[in-house]
Order: C-alpha cells, then structure tokens, then sequence
C-alpha cells in the first residue's frame, strides 16, 4: 500500500507546484492588447488577401491602431469599413476620388516632304533604266523622312565610287522627280552609251559572268563584284578583268543575241565532230562552265573523270576549251561533219536488238564516266556468264557506238571463227539444220520438224530418269528470261525481278 500512495503524493504535489507557476507566469508577462486594435480587427471581412500590403486582417488592425496606416486600405470593405474604422480611431475618413485618365495629347504630325518641283533629274534615260530600282528607293526612303534608309544608299554608292549617282541622289534631295524611262522620248535619244570593247562571240560566252559583274557593281555590292574579280584572276582569266574594269568605267555590256552565221559562230568551236558534241554536249558545257567561273575544282573532277574512264578524246577538247574555244551547238553544226565516218559495234542486228537497252546504260554510263555504273554493268554481266556482252561492252570502251537496229540489215555480221574439224553430218541433222532458227541465245529449235530434234537429243544423249525430267520440266515451264540470260523459279521470279529493276533503275538515275 506504501509502494502505491508514495507516487500519487508526489505526482500530486507536483501538479500542484506547476499549477501555481504557470499562474503566476501569465500575470507576470501578461501583454496587454489595445482595445482598438481588437474593436478593428472584429469589423475586418477577414479575408486576409494582403491588398492592403500587410500580411493579413490582424496585421494591418495593429498597423492602423498602433503605426498610423491609412484606414482606407481594406480594398474588400470598401468604404463602410473604411468610416467604421475612422469611428474607433475617431477622425472622419474621407475616400480617395479616382482620378480620370488624362486626355492624350494630339499627334503631331509630320512635315510633309518638300513640294516636287516637277522638274525630273539630269540623268539620261539609260542610265536611269539601269539605274532606276536604286533611284526609286532612295527617293522614297527621302519622301518618307527614313533617314537611315537614304543615307546607307548614298554610303554604298559612296563605297562603290559611284558619283554619277550621288549626283542624282542629291538633286532628288532637292526636289526633283524621278521620270520614266519609257515617258523621256527622244529627249535623251542622242546620249551615246558606250559599250565594252568585247568582241562578239566573247561577249556571248561570258554574257552571263559580265552581267552577274555589273550588276553587282551597279547596286554598289562590292563584295559580290570583288568576288567575281578574285575569280577571275584565280583562273587567269585577264581578258574578262580587263572588261570588268570597263564595265566599272561606266561602260555597258552589249546584247549579243543578234543571229550569226554558222561558219562565223562555230569559227572558234571546238574541233570535235558533230555527233561526239551532241553525245558529249553536257559534260563539255560543264566544264566550260566551271572553267569560265574559275572554278578549278569543278573542272579538275571532271578532267579526272575523263582520265579515269580513259577518255582521252573528251580530255583533247577540255584542253582546246581551256584555250578560249566555244562549244558549239550540233543544230548549227549542219552537214561540215556529216562524212565524219562512226564505227559501230560489231554485234548483229538481232543481239542488238535484244540487248539495247543494257548496251546504251553502259555507253552512257561510259561516256559520263561514271566508273561505279559502267563496272556495276560489266559485274552483272560477268555473273551472268554473258561472254558476248561483255565483247561488246569492251569495243564500247574503245570508243564504238551502239547502231539503231532499225537502220542495220537483216544479215548478220559475221563472225570471225576458228576452223573447225570436219564432222560428219547425218540426213537427220542436216534436215534440223536446214529447219533451225537463230535465237538469240545462240540456241537453234526447228520451225517445223520438233519431232525429229527430240529424236536427235535422245539418241545423243543418255536417258534421264523420271525426277531429272520432271525437274526440267518444271523449270522450263517456269523460267523467266530477266534480259541478264538468267532464269530462275516460279516462287524467286518475283524477288529477282524486283532486284533487277532496282538495280537498272539505280544506274538509269
């Protein structure tokens, strides 16, 4: 019983102790609250949104009963809570009056640009037909007050030395208008403009470079022009600085379209035949192309092409290019080359026939040298065990052309053949012969005796068992003639289609 009532009297005692300590405690740091700060915060909406820049209703109740805030801040009680406020603080609350937006002020606008005098400036009216899109924006940047767009014209006409057309600039600046080129008339008909002393045909071969070069040099692209320079002299081309320093001399290019006659314009052309230009055209307007713009790399692959295809023929006439020679255009070559004579490939009319179209893939493949497509070719061929193919694929790559079967005689070429031994031939085989039709696979079948072929072909040979015939049978009834001479099964036909079109597909691209 003692061991129970000793920790209840202590437990006892010591609620007793902590109840007196806790009481005398809350007297002795007792904060008193104003009473205001209390009667304002009971009239707060107590939303706590923080409006009135304080953090919460009972914040801004102390700031106004102890710091002096503004009692018109409480945005959700408006002006009832706002008086209310005033009422305990006791002073009159008076709201603050919404001020109205101030009225905008009215634009001022812009002067007007001068008046026009009418009277248009002093240029001639070629000069302002090759001028005229430069003009026109400066006249309008100046009419529009664009001080920035004017003057970044004049800066460039400036960095370009063009004073003629600062002149210009100016007088519009003055006043003056800009007329039509198509309305001056004969007022300026007997302003001569002088041309580049370019000689016809170079002016036609390098129209396109010259016009490029004053075009840049007319809009003050000095960087575009200098470009076309530094080509130039790349390519030692001194006959096309020269004229580009006429050009920047105020000189203009020439039209050179006015017809010429076919001896006088095909008197620079390359020595090449009619037919070598018309096979050949793209591959040398290419590289005349990148060889009158300097571009050596350009050209160089396509010499290291020709090299690499052996095309020593097509070299012959990058070099005459490379010394100021035109390409001529073959509609203009007429009949001067029509006794040229071209060796045609020795094969007969009917292969070719069968053949063309994988026989004019490899010439042009060949001609364009391309090496992958030719090659690519020539594997195909190899795999297909296409001896007489790849014959003529080799007179291809001595420099013979694949005739149109519609103009070759029914006779075939003979063939050059080793003497055979004489064999005797019996009744039965000459009457074959005598029915045999050349396929094109060098295989003869009688036209009417198919019979007595059968009967030769088991005489000769050995009796098949019942699987080996029906095996052929099969495969014959099957076989797909695909134009590389293979034949395959019904069920891989599909497949060796597609992968054969493919690849003619590939090389035709």
């Amino acid at each position: 019983m003692e061991a129970i009532m000793m920790p209840v009297a202590v437990l006892g005692i010591t609620g007793v102790l902590m109840g007196l300590f806790l009481a005398y405690a809350s007297k002795k740091f007792e904060v008193e609250v104003d009473p205001k700060v209390e009667a304002i915060l009971a009239i707060l909406p107590g939303v706590n949104c923080g409006a009135c820049g304080y953090p919460g209703c009972s914040g801004y109740a102390s700031g106004v009963a102890l710091e002096g805030a503004k009692m018109t801040l409480c945005a959700p009680g408006g002006p009832k809570v706002a008086a209310k406020i005033g009422d305990i603080m006791g002073v009159a609350v008076e709201m603050p009056v919404k001020k109205k937006p101030a009225a905008k002020k009215p634009e001022v606008k812009k002067e007007a640009p001068k008046a026009q005098t009418g009277e248009p400036i002093s240029a001639s009216q070629e000069f302002i037909e090759k001028n005229k899109r430069m003009l026109m924006k400066f006249k309008e940047a100046f009419d529009a007050g664009d001080k920035e767009g004017f003057e970044k014209l004049e800066n460039l006409a400036k960095m370009a030395k063009k004073d003629e057309l600062l002149k210009y600039y100016e007088e519009i600046k003055a006043g003056k208008t800009v007329p039509d080129p198509a309305t001056m008339g004969n007022v300026v008909a007997a302003v001569k403009v002088e041309a580049i002393s370019a000689p016809k045909e170079f002016v036609e071969k390098n129209k396109r470079m010259l016009m490029k070069f004053k075009e840049a040099f007319d809009t003050g692209d000095k960087e575009g022009f200098e470009k076309l320079e530094n080509l130039a002299k790349m390519a030692k081309k001194d006959e096309l600085l020269k004229y580009y320093e006429e050009i920047k001399a105020g000189k203009i290019v020439p039209d050179g379209s006015a017809p010429v006659a076919t001896g006088a314009a095909n008197a620079n052309a390359i020595s090449a035949s009619k037919e070598f230009v018309e096979k050949n055209k793209r591959m040398l307007m290419k590289f005349k192309e990148a060889f009158d713009a300097g571009d050596k790399e350009g050209f160089e692959k396509l010499e290291n092409l020709a090299k690499m295809a052996k095309k020593d023929e097509l070299l012959k006439y990058y070099e005459e290019i490379k010394a100021g020679k035109t390409v001529p255009d073959p509609a203009t070559m007429g009949n001067v080359v029509a006794a040229v004579k071209v060796e045609a490939i020795s094969a007969p009319k009917e292969f070719v026939e069968k053949n063309k179209r994988m026989l004019m893939k490899f010439k042009e493949a060949f001609d364009t040298g391309d090496k992958e497509g030719f090659e690519k070719l020539e594997n195909l061929a190899k795999m297909a065990k296409k001896d007489e193919l790849l014959k003529y694929y080799e007179e291809i790559k001595a420099g013979k052309t694949v005739p149109d079967p519609a103009t070759m005689t029914d006779t075939p070429v003979a063939k050059e053949e080793a003497p055979k031994a004489e064999v005797k031939v019996s009744d039965s085989q000459k009457q074959e012969a005598s029915y045999c039709s050349i396929l094109g696979d060098g295989l003869c079948v009688p036209e009417q005796n198919e019979k007595v072929k059968e009967d030769l072909k088991k005489q000769a040979e050995p009796p098949k068992t019942a699987e080996e015939l029906e095996r052929e049978k099969q495969a014959a009834s099957y076989c797909s003639v695909l134009g590389d001479g293979l034949c395959v099964p019904e069920e891989n036909e599909q497949i060796v289609k597609q992968n054969l079109h493919q690849e003619i597909d590939k090389e035709i691209k």
